[in-house]
């Protein structure tokens, strides 16, 4: 089997657990067929082969971005796992561990939760603030739904933030959720909007 790409004549970083550096690779269907010595792959170079002089340069392992919101998934270690694979399957399931965080949260703290999916929920829609409210009256409430695109505050989470019916949604990339009837607000939050809301986070 011929390889499709040879780098040769360079500083190939290989990471592997001797953390050799090598002078070639051979790439076949974007698979290494071999790293080594310019030797080791010249056997691998055939008619079709594009063979690159690097001259000395360095090649690196690709640097892939897997959208591991690494920041948020550090931030998010001590909020409530809200998923259902925490074994929440109704908004009830919610309000309980709210309820549940809020006995050993000083009153006004802040209790953020993350990972709650509608689609998951017995009640199959999105918590409002009135459902936050009933099991954390005193304290500020902020949820995230899976993905992190949609939130929900609580009626003090609002008002400790100011946020009114008449608070203007943040443009642009953002929106808060109001009654169609009443345009009272649902604290249902979405995208960049919950940026009016969001606590900082604490130094533990």
């Amino acid at each position: 089997m011929y390889a499709d790409l040879v780098l040769m004549n360079g500083k190939i970083v290989t990471v592997d657990p001797e953390e050799r550096i090598a002078e070639a690779v051979a790439v076949k269907f974007g698979r290494i067929l071999e790293v080594g010595s310019n030797g080791d792959v010249k056997p691998l170079i055939g008619s079709g082969t594009v063979v690159v002089n690097l001259e000395g340069m360095t090649v690196l392992p690709g640097f892939i971005d897997t959208h591991g919101h690494l920041f948020s998934s550090g931030v998010g270690l001590g909020h409530i796992d809200c998923s259902e694979e925490a074994g929440v399957r109704s908004i009830r399931d919610i309000q309980e561990r709210i309820a549940e965080r809020a006995k050993r949260t000083p009153k006004g703290g802040w209790i953020v939760g993350d990972k709650f999916d509608e689609s998951k929920l017995a009640e199959r829609r999105i918590p409002n603030r009135w459902d936050l409210d009933a099991a954390a009256p005193e304290h500020p409430v902020l949820l995230s739904m899976v993905g992190g695109h949609v939130y929900v505050a609580n009626s003090r989470a609002l008002e400790m933030k100011g946020i009114t019916r008449e608070t203007p949604d943040p443009l642009p990339g953002g929106r808060l959720d109001r009654d169609p009837i009443t345009g009272e607000l649902t604290g249902i939050i979405y995208e960049r909007a919950v940026d009016l809301v969001r606590p900082e986070p604490s130094y533990e």
